[in-house]
């Protein structure tokens, strides 16, 4: 026998006891790919038409579908504001996420745009309507009052956490009104051609919420005006598609080259060399965070704009006392108003009067509301 048959028998020889190995190993992996394609795509990302949980919009996305309109998600603004300018619906989550280019941009494709939950949300550049914190308690339910057929379709609503107000916008129609002279739902036209619809409270529209009053009939019909919606959530949105947000990437690639990623970066840190401990060095000017807020401060007095300067201390301000109190970002005005003046031994409506009171109408009664939100928080945090 010459060597290079030796050789090739040996070769063999490894290869078949290779085998049960290399074949148990391809089994896994098969397994593994059956396993994620044949997954059901679901999620638990609130508001998200894959959510089946009841913070979900799952259901309303089915309903749709059965209604004969496609509704697909958007992984980008772009992606949402061409098919705006094809004449497709676009249902909007979390606008304040958007910059005021693309909310002016959306506003003059030619599709209607539907806003899904407003609450301390920002609209300029989209609309003139106003997001205010009034709410409607859950024990409450309201009727359209409007001309709106899709309004009047719903007849009445169970609750609203936010409203709106038309004060701005004379062209608007307010349905759903609330005690303080809000409205829980508005129409109005955009400038490209289209309509605006707003639904104040998101939770109208969970899969949770769905089947209260009138609810399905209101999403239905202000998200069903053509055979296609895209949803557009958009503080997960990209502002351009890119490989990794693309219909056509596969779900499990980016999983996929974190592993591979992960593995050279614990390969490097193993064979890699060994340098000294870091040194820091002084940086060469310090900025400090107050000269940030004094600066805004001061454009908001150059622009005598009393009325954002007020609703940005009285946002953060409620964040603060919800985050004291142990509130969650799920929790209504109604709820808070009455967790802070538990807390802070004041009446109710004294509470609402600082949180939920009249734009100050000059400098001297904006440093006063400021006063007045610091010794609310601090009387919070004395009781806490």
């Amino acid at each position: 026998m010459s060597t290079a048959q030796a050789a090739g028998g040996r070769l063999r020889s490894r290869l078949r006891s290779w085998r049960p190995t290399a074949l148990a190993l391809l089994a896994l992996l098969i397994s593994a790919l059956i396993g994620i394609w044949a997954t059901p795509r679901t999620s638990s990302i609130p508001m998200a038409i894959d959510n089946p949980k009841s913070d979900g919009a799952m259901a309303v996305a089915e309903l749709l579908g059965h209604e004969g309109i496609s509704v697909s998600s958007a992984s980008s603004v772009d992606q949402a504001i061409q098919a705006a300018k094809r004449g497709s619906s676009v249902a909007v989550i979390n606008p304040s996420a958007l910059s005021q280019t693309d909310r002016e941009r959306l506003a003059e494709a030619k599709g209607d745009v539907t806003v899904v939950g407003t609450l301390y949300s920002d609209l300029t550049g989209l609309s003139r309507l106003s997001p205010t914190g009034s709410s409607l308690p859950e024990s409450t339910p309201t009727e359209a009052q409007c001309a709106d057929e899709d309004a009047s379709a719903a007849q009445t609503i169970a609750s609203s956490r936010g409203s709106l107000s038309t004060d701005q916008s004379p062209e608007a129609i307010g349905c759903f009104p609330l005690p303080a002279g809000s409205y829980a739902y508005a129409v109005e036209p955009l400038p490209g051609g289209g309509t605006l619809r707003v639904i104040a409270d998101a939770t109208l529209v969970t899969n949770e919420r769905l089947a209260d009053e009138g609810h399905a009939a209101l999403a239905i019909r202000a998200l069903g005006h053509h055979e296609e919606l895209v949803w557009l959530d958009a503080a997960r949105a990209s502002s351009a598609e890119s490989v990794w947000n693309s219909p056509l990437t596969p779900p499990w690639l980016p999983v996929l080259m974190l592993h591979l990623c992960l593995a050279a970066l614990v390969t490097a840190i193993i064979r890699g060399r060994r340098f000294g401990p870091i040194i820091t060095e002084p940086l060469p000017t310090v900025v400090r965070s107050s000269e940030t807020t004094i600066a805004r401060g001061r454009l908001y007095r150059r622009a005598a704009d009393r009325e954002r300067a007020a609703q940005a201390l009285r946002r953060a301000t409620a964040i603060r006392l919800a985050r004291t109190l142990g509130m969650g970002s799920a929790a209504s005005r109604d709820d808070l108003l009455n967790a802070v003046a538990s807390a802070s031994g004041r009446p109710r409506p004294a509470v609402a009067a600082v949180l939920d009171g009249p734009i100050p109408p000059n400098d001297h009664a904006l440093a006063a509301l400021a006063v007045e939100l610091d010794q609310l928080e601090s009387e919070v945090h004395a009781h806490g």
